[in-house]
């Protein structure tokens, strides 16, 4: 994709924000001109003319405000359903304050990687997939993609960040237990994607839903080698954030037991690990209509009230 050029102010920090929208699907090729005010749930489905859903308009508007009440500068984006209903969402919902690049992914379900970046940045940005890249010692694909883009000014790259979205452990197949040889090949061609762009000397951002514990403590197998191969940084570590607070998803048990992970995240390298800075970074909680939190589901049921099954990261980087 070729390059587009905004001009405006030279920010002295960005802030990045991972978020995976769950199943953001958003068509409105029969829009009428009605506003967005007077759309029920019942006609904002009926602007699109797709077999699929659209995401409720209330989940969309709700997750419209955690982006604006966070102040994010770019969104990178998990189980966005396409470049076009990312556009739509960033026209009809954002209010047009961002631009909205995504390519499509090897998806099986349709569910690709895209970003959001404010109009105000002064930045060339070029977005490359990897869909076509051969994991390691394989002739396999990613599941989805790992979506790079490049902040480029005055015709030098300045900060690359890479989106991923490993696979899930389902193994609806039976082919491959919890998805672990796929996994982990995911992450070593992840990994060796990372360590040829070091050859540019900027902050390389490495973020996305990883489906499973990749932080430095008590670390997934599949994960291990983050810490061995580079010196890729989790954020939210770097950050100190507490235990307590440090999850992005909430699990369920058949029983009814509730566990909290983070399984998504943001890395960085360890020699750029003074850019962040700590006290801005943290996992923004869901507001309703009236800008009250949304209490963390206690119970499987208070989950789909969410706008996603996922709680967004929020980081703040110093511009070099």
């Amino acid at each position: 994709m070729e390059a587009e050029t905004i001009v405006k102010k030279n920010p002295q920090e960005l802030k990045i924000m991972v978020l995976n929208a769950q199943d953001l699907f958003l068509f409105m090729d029969k829009y009428d001109q009605t506003s967005l005010e007077d759309l029920t749930e019942i006609k904002w489905n009926l602007m699109s003319s797709s077999l699929i859903n659209n995401k409720s308009k209330e989940k969309c508007l709700s997750l419209a405000r955690t982006i604006h009440d966070s102040g994010a500068d770019i969104i990178m984006m998990t189980e966005v359903g396409g470049h076009e209903s990312l556009a739509n969402f960033a026209h009809f919902v954002m209010n047009d304050e961002y631009i909205s690049l995504s390519l499509p992914s090897n998806s099986d379900r349709g569910i690709d990687l895209g970003y959001l970046i404010k109009k105000t940045l002064p930045y060339e940005l070029a977005i490359h997939s990897h869909t076509d890249f051969s994991l390691p010692k394989s002739d396999r694909r990613f599941s989805r993609d790992v979506l790079r883009l490049d902040l480029i000014r005055d015709e030098k790259i300045e900060m690359i960040l890479l989106l991923v979205h490993i696979k899930s452990k389902l193994d609806l197949r039976k082919a491959d237990f919890e998805g672990r040889t796929q996994r982990s090949l995911e992450i070593q061609g992840l990994l060796e994607i990372y360590n040829k762009l070091l050859v540019h000397q900027v902050p390389i951002l490495v973020g996305g839903d990883f489906n499973g514990h990749a932080g430095e403590k008590d670390t997934e197998e599949e994960f291990k080698s983050i810490y061995e191969k580079t010196d890729l940084k989790d954020i939210a570590y770097l950050a100190k954030i507490p235990d307590e607070e440090r999850f992005s998803y909430i699990y369920f048990t058949r029983g009814g037991n509730r566990f909290v992970q983070q399984i998504d995240y943001l890395f960085i390298s360890e020699k750029f690990s003074h850019l962040i800075d700590p006290s801005e970074c943290c996992f923004p909680r869901y507001k309703n209509s009236a800008g009250s939190p949304i209490p963390i589901p206690k119970r499987m049921e208070q989950k789909s009230t969410l706008p996603s099954d996922h709680y967004p990261f929020l980081a703040t980087v110093k511009i070099l």
